[in-house]
């Protein structure tokens, strides 16, 4: 793993989770048939593929292990991934989620299993949305500056066209000053709903600008992406402690927020104060009190303890641990509850996450969870209790299409008065 890239998924944050679950699978599992698993650990300073398949090499041939847990970051993964099925040992990684969707094609990667989610299925979530709230006309706006708001944009891209819900796409280069009005003129004319597949930063300044045209008093709905909240992937919040934050605060009660669904219960909770503390005593390192133990933590936790089910389902059954593609296969295509909750890794190796959607509640300015899309169920779901602040006092979301059309020319709203010129 990474190790001080201050990423969600450092070896000084994920380490620990992957030890408690090694414990836990010695413990649960192994015990019974006398095997025990040993921990053998490298890392590296950056997210590239330059180092981390050296590393790999030298746990296969130096250590014989039996498995590769990581890496996460997805330019170190590849290459491991691609050793690891040549070598037929099993490699699970709680990221894995970019490089335009590669992974997904497991032909070059038969043994990698990603315990985190799929961008690939990004478009069935935003789609859960479209079709509760009767939107069939969505515009995208997308940063190809931005490695992530480029695969996510471009995932959405593809899969909401194959739905015939796109109408515009337009990409950009985030490091430009742009006119961000014109990008917005130009979506207007084919959509009132609106996904930025951007930086945080330039939600925020898409939204100001949106605020500045009058289209975020209730006549427009804008979504963004977040998987989980962190700096690593840029801040999406409103608040920068600028003399524009009243404005942006307003803006954002017209945006609607995906994100991963972060496990809240006692079991979750427990296990972040074990991470937080074997962090300390183990790495050495701190992880804030007001920092969460994020998903990628936990799945990377779910991953071990799923392999110690693989590997004493083919003990228990007289087969191979050492035989990857077995292991593997036995990982694929099952349901267990988690430590990040229900897991259901689907038969191509790849998680069936669920998602939360997001509103700003305008009384407190914080993002509240107001619906779910669960994988298994692969629908929107609203949390009981909870409801959609529409901005403009509107009790219900903007219309798919404007009374008058997107370009204000529809016939009913012509003058029907016949005038005669002289």
């Amino acid at each position: 793993m990474a190790s001080h890239l201050d990423s969600p998924f450092d070896l000084e944050r994920c380490g620990p989770a992957v030890d408690l679950a090694l414990e836990e699978v010695n413990e649960r599992f192994l015990s019974q048939h006398r095997i025990k698993l040993r921990k053998v650990q490298a890392s590296y300073p950056s997210c590239s593929g330059t180092r981390a398949p050296g590393l790999a090499a030298d746990m296969h041939f130096r250590d014989d292990v039996i498995a590769f847990i990581g890496p996460a970051c997805m330019f170190a993964l590849e290459p491991v991934a691609r050793l690891a099925a040549y070598w037929n040992t099993p490699i699970i990684t709680g990221m894995g989620d970019q490089l335009q969707g590669i992974f997904k094609d497991k032909s070059q990667y038969q043994t990698l299993t990603r315990m985190s989610y799929c961008q690939c299925r990004l478009k069935l979530v935003f789609a859960s949305i479209f079709k509760q709230f009767g939107w069939k006309h969505v515009a995208l706006i997308l940063d190809r500056s931005d490695l992530f708001s480029l695969t996510v944009g471009k995932n959405l891209e593809y899969g909401l066209k194959k739905l015939g819900l796109l109408t515009f796409v337009r990409e950009l280069d985030g490091n430009d000053e742009e006119d961000h009005d014109s990008y917005l003129r130009d979506a207007s004319m084919y959509a009132r709903v609106l996904i930025l597949s951007v930086r945080g930063a330039l939600v925020r300044k898409f939204m100001l600008a949106a605020h500045d045209l009058g289209m975020t008093k209730g006549h427009w709905a804008f979504l963004d992406v977040e998987i989980f909240k962190g700096s690593y992937w840029s801040d999406h919040d409103w608040e920068t402690g600028d003399k524009y934050d009243s404005k942006a605060r307003k803006a954002y009660e017209a945006l609607l927020r995906v994100s991963l669904l972060q496990p809240t219960s006692d079991r979750f909770q427990d296990f972040s104060d074990r991470v937080k503390e074997r962090a300390q005593s183990d790495y050495n390192y701190t992880i804030s009190e007001s920092e969460e133990v994020n998903f990628v933590i936990g799945a990377f936790y779910d991953g071990v303890y799923l392999l110690g089910m693989a590997l004493n389902e083919t003990i228990v059954e007289g087969g191979n641990i050492t035989d990857g593609l077995a292991i593997t296969r036995r990982m694929w295509n099952r349901d267990f509850h988690g430590i990040t909750g229900h897991v259901r890794i689907d038969d191509n190796g790849d998680r069936d996450a669920d998602y939360s959607i997001l509103d700003l509640d305008p009384i407190t300015g914080k993002f509240e969870v107001v619906a779910h899309y669960y994988g298994l169920h692969r629908k929107y779901s609203p949390v009981q209790g909870q409801r959609i602040h529409w901005p403009g006092g509107r009790e219900d979301p903007p219309p798919d299409v404007p009374k008058c059309g997107f370009m204000g020319n529809h016939p009913d709203c012509k003058d029907n008065d016949l005038h005669l010129c002289f």
